[in-house]
């Protein structure tokens, strides 16, 4: 991971207005070089103001039509509203005041409303809501994953994209029209932030229709025509046109980092305009584009990037494209998912398009893969039986695993072997059977084995479920012990273990579930005579507080102040505390993303990206650790 070590100087790249008689340009932006998250202004004579200063993340951030206002998103009263404040960064006030997630806001022409995205109904949904009104409108009802809404010029319709089936693509929403939402783009292609021209007569917006570049388009409205004005092979996000029409502001990846950038669409230059290996994110300008003044701001820190270790910092994922990521956070391997049911759903017959894509975006990023392997085809399980149920025929199992070994021999480190099979909801729906798990392991062992020896093989992280409530749930201790009963000794490389808690890393108690149950897994190894094997946490984290009904773990989570702090201090407690666990893999980095996952679902609360992707406290935190 990266180590804090904070320069004396940020140098900034800036292009405004050389009229004498224009008004002084104000780049707006938000960055985290100071925290959390904070909304920066930087003048035309290099002038750099923290305007929010708060330990709580406050971003995308974006002027009122006449410059007086400011509209952002803040954490600082424990969830994502939406918050205006003045232009100098006085009298902040929270618009919005909903304990669901409200993010992504956008002014309308004439200043008097704002329109965002809201989770208040369980999934990302468009609202409106008046500045001086404490009532928000509802826009659109639907299943879909609705995004960075934006209002038209004349007021009288709303850009946005929306994910539906699993495509993201932009739509106009007619607010004249009973809020009929109408496709911009061809079906073919991809569409993401769609932003208005000052004049109304085109959109601009990131398109994409594979996965080797990420492209700036604008579409003509009047005539439909698409012109590409820009092409990377990186992440890039955060349009926005200047005043004038000639600039398009956006976030690009330079050299590992997030930093500012403008396109002219006349010539097609693009200039970098931030130089930092902080987050530098949603750049708004008031005024015009020129020639500011390159400024040393020593005020301002700066860390250095990140620098990978030999100790294996993994993270669970759920969007392949946000794999670039752990190269920011200093993380070396991703975690993946290869489900055989889905792969071989006629015998011998394979689809390898979800683990190839693993792949690929794994090693686009550089990074070492786990790969997790569960799930059971109809053909190869028990009849009327779950997708989680182990194979009938081990044989089918062995061939399936020699086949997933051959294909990516060299590229996979390693392979875990089913998923928290301690729990029957993950074993078929059937009272969890160590030994048999034993045996399913085995095969997995040798199959790998023969095709990639240098493979790894990593044991199912059983949940940690402490004494279990037999037979439906076995306790994680007596399922590993199980597994050395059973002759699993000699059979993987690694003991995989998940750890959750609600305690900080450093409380233990025979009494609660902790973060040091791991140390007593290690225990039963040892008892064993398994000293030489190491342990693999494959999972670990801490969910945040919601106020959603999360079912059994509704009284559970921490603010985000308190998640950063205790994975912070989990990765210190490994280091110091525990030689034997040779990998950590963070559950997780970006399911709050996912559009699979509801609102009220409690994977998303694990995550340390927001779901309008900025970055929570723990991901700023573990990328200057």
């Amino acid at each position: 991971m990266a180590v804090s070590r904070f320069l004396p100087f940020v140098i900034l790249l800036l292009l405004v207005s050389s009229c004498s008689n224009s008004p002084s340009p104000v780049l707006l932006f938000a960055s985290d070089r100071a925290g959390n998250g904070d909304i920066f202004a930087l003048d035309a004579r290099g002038n750099l103001s923290n305007l929010t200063n708060t330990p709580n993340g406050d971003w995308a951030p974006k002027w009122s039509p006449d410059g007086k206002q400011i509209v952002f998103t803040s954490h600082r009263e424990g969830q994502s509203d939406v918050w205006l404040m003045d232009a100098g960064g006085g009298n902040p006030r929270n618009l919005s005041q909903n304990p669901a997630w409200d993010y992504s806001p956008s002014w309308s022409p004439d200043g008097t409303q704002i329109v965002f995205i809201s989770e208040r109904d369980g999934d990302a949904e468009v609202f409106i809501q008046a500045t001086d009104s404490p009532t928000a409108t509802q826009l659109t009802f639907n299943e879909h994953q609705d995004k960075l809404p934006n209002w038209s010029p004349d007021g009288d319709k709303i850009a946005l994209a929306s994910i539906i089936n699993g495509r993201e693509q932009i739509y106009s929403l007619d607010l004249k029209a009973q809020n009929a939402l109408s496709p911009l783009l061809p079906p073919d292609l991809n569409g993401a932030n769609p932003v208005w021209s000052p004049g109304g007569k085109e959109i601009a917006f990131i398109g994409w229709q594979n996965s080797a570049t990420i492209d700036i388009y604008t579409l003509n409205l009047q005539t439909q025509e698409l012109n590409k004005r820009y092409s990377d092979t990186a992440w890039i996000g955060s349009l926005n046109w200047s005043a004038d029409g000639q600039w398009l502001l956006f976030t690009g990846r330079k050299n590992r980092n997030h930093d500012l950038m403008a396109l002219n669409l006349a010539s097609g230059q693009v200039r970098q305009l931030t130089n930092s290996p902080a987050w530098d994110d949603f750049p708004a300008l008031k005024g015009k584009m020129g020639e500011f003044a390159s400024g040393e701001h020593s005020s301002i820190r700066k860390f250095a990037p990140s620098q990978i270790r030999p100790f294996i910092y993994g993270v669970n994922l759920a969007d392949l494209a946000n794999a670039y990521l752990i190269q920011d956070i200093g993380f070396s391997a991703i975690k993946g998912y290869v489900n055989w049911a889905t792969i071989e759903t006629t015998p011998g017959a394979y689809r390898w398009t979800d683990p190839d894509n693993v792949l690929r975006a794994a090693e686009g990023a550089g990074a070492a893969v786990l790969l997790r392997v569960h799930g059971t085809p109809q053909w190869a399980r028990p009849p009327d039986s779950s997708q989680s149920s182990p194979p009938a025929n081990q044989e089918d199992f062995a061939r399936f695993m020699r086949q997933l070994a051959r294909r990516y021999r060299g590229r996979v480190t390693a392979y875990e072997i089913w998923n928290e099979p301690n729990l029957n909801y993950e074993w078929g729906y059937r009272a969890p059977d160590p030994a048999e798990y034993a045996e399913l392991l085995k095969t997995a062992y040798q199959a790998i084995k023969a095709e990639d020896p240098a493979a790894l093989v990593v044991s199912a992280g059983p949940a940690p479920t402490g004494e279990g409530k037999p037979p439906e749930v076995l306790g994680d201790l007596d399922f590993i012990e199980g597994m050395y009963q059973a002759g699993a000794k000699g059979y993987f490389d690694a003991l995989g273990s998940h750890l959750y808690s609600n305690f900080p890393p450093d409380f233990d108690s025979p009494a609660e579930i902790t973060f040091a149950r791991v140390a007593k897994q290690r225990q039963i190894m040892l008892k064993y005579e398994d000293a030489d094997t190491p342990v693999w946490i494959t999972e670990m984290g801490w969910s945040l507080k919601t106020h959603w009904d999360l079912g059994e773990y509704h009284n559970q989570g921490l603010s985000e102040l308190e998640q950063a702090q205790y994975l912070q201090r989990a990765y210190q407690k490994i280091q110091t505390d525990w030689p034997w666990v040779e990998a950590a893999f963070l559950f997780n980095l970006d399911f709050s993303l996912a559009p699979w996952y509801k609102a009220n679902q409690q994977m998303r609360w694990y995550a340390i990206l927001n779901p309008d992707r900025t970055p929570r406290p723990a991901y700023v935190t573990l990328r200057k650790y």
